[in-house]
């Protein structure tokens, strides 16, 4: 009786340790699989926060490249509003200096050698007091700016001498078709005079 006991404990315990072993290999695989589908979607989620990233870098690079447009039309539209100030303002100097020189011509004030006042003017006395000039002579104003020597189609406003490039020795202002005003010498006086019978020689624009 004994040994039947014994033997059917062993049985008993061979069964229910190789139930142990299968319970235990299977939480273990299951263990492992879990792990393992874990990793996978860990590895998911990664892979997707990526292209979040460097979606959100693209954003940022277009805003940028946006803003720089926008500056360069910005400093473009500035350039554009300055540059034309500045002609408007050259061609306001050069009108004014037309209507100065005309007024002293209708004036009655006489040509005087040397002379740069309303008592009298020179040739290059009343290009200075047109313009409002610190340059005295007709030297000194033919180095106001670049020579120009298609006299006929000098604009209203520009300065014409007469002589060489390095010694003119007379000026007077362009009228525009080939007329001008200036004080001529003292037996014509000061008055309007056209390059048909004497013309120039260049011609000089003042900004």
């Amino acid at each position: 009786m004994t040994l039947i006991k014994s033997t059917t404990t062993k049985v008993l315990l061979t069964t229910l340790g190789a139930a142990a072993l299968l319970f235990t290999g299977t939480t273990t695989a299951s263990a492992h699989m879990n792990t393992t589908t874990g990793s996978t979607a860990a590895q998911t989620t990664q892979a997707t926060t990526q292209p979040a990233t460097a979606t959100t870098t693209a954003a940022q690079n277009t805003s940028y490249h946006h803003t720089a447009a926008n500056t360069t039309v910005t400093a473009t539209t500035n350039t554009a509003t300055t540059s034309s100030t500045a002609t408007s303002t050259s061609t306001a100097n050069t009108g004014g200096a037309v209507a100065k020189a005309l007024a002293v011509a209708n004036s009655g004030v006489p040509y005087v050698y040397g002379g740069s006042s309303m008592s009298g003017f020179d040739c290059s006395g009343l290009v200075q007091y047109a313009f409002g000039l610190s340059a005295r002579t007709t030297y000194q104003q033919a180095n106001l700016g670049t020579h120009h020597y298609d006299v006929a189609n000098a604009p209203a406003g520009a300065i014409l001498f007469w002589g060489s490039d390095s010694a003119p020795y007379h000026d007077g202002i362009s009228l525009g078709n080939g007329k001008y005003v200036a004080a001529q010498n003292e037996s014509d006086g000061i008055g309007v005079f056209s390059q048909t019978y004497w013309p120039a020689s260049f011609y000089i624009v003042v900004n």
